[in-house]
């Protein structure tokens, strides 16, 4: 029978595995993009990774749920299974995004003009720094420095302003092609969904901030 140190490592590597299952999804993305067509076997495994994160989702509220009823535990362990509790919920919300973006990607680059190459670059320059962000917890979480997760707080400013700057790239692509709004359409929400994607990255770091040091982040302003 396991005991608590036993049970919270094993919740930690899935945790971790989980983490990278949702960062592979992202490199699947960025490696689509940056090659400007579809590849198919990476869908597969893209979707793979989905089901994969939902099994270890299920796994971990389980095990999490047990191991507070079981062993009781207090303070800092109790504060990192409420806080991997969290974390576990908004990476199978990323793995979603994942599998989301992937499937609007499908859809439009069947037309040769979704691959504008404004709107291309822009959304390579949105993925590429939405992964740069999602290794840095990685990496804070992974090898417990606390300091890496504020960098991610850092860089969630810039994927705001990518995204502005794909709709106003795409709304002056309408001006100039009224054929272009369906895909427009889909551009701003791939975009979108990489916003989207870097805020619950930013939740994930906050929620490592509680699980470290017991500060509750969330609904505060940085800087205040």
């Amino acid at each position: 029978m396991r005991n608590l140190e036993q049970t919270l490592n094993i919740i930690n590597e899935k945790t971790v595995e989980m983490i990278k299952k949702s960062i592979r999804g992202l490199e699947i993305i960025d490696i689509i993009l940056k090659k400007g067509e579809f590849d198919k076997s990476l869908y597969g495994e893209s979707k793979l990774l989905e089901e994969d994160c939902d099994d270890l989702e299920l796994v971990l509220d389980e095990l999490i749920v047990e191991t507070i009823a079981r062993f009781q535990p207090a303070a800092g362990n109790l504060r990192y299974l409420v806080g991997v509790l969290q974390i576990v919920t908004d990476l199978e919300r990323i793995s979603d995004l994942n599998t989301g973006i992937l499937k609007l990607i499908k859809r439009s680059v069947r037309d040769e003009n979704m691959l504008n190459k404004t709107v291309l670059e822009i959304l390579e320059n949105m993925s590429a720094k939405v992964l740069k962000i999602f290794k840095t917890f990685e990496l804070a979480f992974i090898e417990k420095k606390i300091e890496n997760t504020y960098f991610v707080f850092g860089l969630d400013d810039e994927i705001d302003d990518l995204r502005d700057d794909c709709i106003k790239t795409v709304e002056e692509l309408v001006k100039k092609d009224i054929n272009f709004v369906s895909k427009a359409s889909k551009v701003i929400v791939v975009a979108q969904k990489f916003e989207r994607i870097a805020d619950i990255i930013q939740n994930l770091s906050e929620n490592y901030v509680y699980i470290r040091k017991g500060d509750v982040l969330k609904h505060q302003t940085m800087g205040e």
